[in-house]
């Protein structure tokens, strides 16, 4: 019985690639994604908003709400910049 590790190193040992996701699946994958980062701000926003009402001494309510909303979007948007440019 040989040693496998003295034989081949893992760089030469063949990769395994895996199919891209296609089907009903892979196409409902990204209107979920929207849905789900547009659920997250609207509740950021209304716990935002909710502050602000509560503790009206912080700001106009709506001004720290649509700072903050946009602080997310700002974020996000980086993020999917970041990851549109890592695929290329």
């Amino acid at each position: 019985m040989t040693n496998f590790s003295s034989t081949q190193t893992p760089s030469a040992l063949p990769q395994q690639t895996y199919p891209a996701p296609t089907g009903p699946a892979a196409a409902a994958l990204l209107p979920l994604l929207i849905l789900l980062f547009v659920l997250v701000v609207l509740i950021v926003g209304a716990g935002l908003l909710y502050v602000t009402l509560a503790h009206p001494w912080l700001a106009t309510p709506l001004t720290v709400a649509v700072a903050g909303v946009t602080v997310v979007v700002t974020i996000a948007g980086v993020i999917a910049a970041f990851l549109a440019v890592s695929k290329r």
